[in-house]
């Protein structure tokens, strides 16, 4: 589950699902470019593209 803050009403909004366009229920300004916390924890959640390390290949030639 993932929360965001509303910077113009200041209502938390919730939901499942941690990409597509967010709307805030209460008074429907667009939340899709603010942070994105986990729920429970209120930790922020990363979606950055390729943060994860890539394998090097092997130095070993056949």
């Amino acid at each position: 589950m993932f929360r965001k803050n509303c910077y113009k009403c200041h209502r938390p909004s919730f939901s499942s699902s941690e990409s597509g366009q967010w709307i805030c229920p209460v008074c429907g300004e667009d939340l899709t470019s603010q942070r994105l916390f986990n729920a429970i924890t209120m930790e922020k959640v990363g979606m950055r593209i390729g943060s994860f390390p890539v394998p090097k290949e092997s130095s070993k030639k056949n």
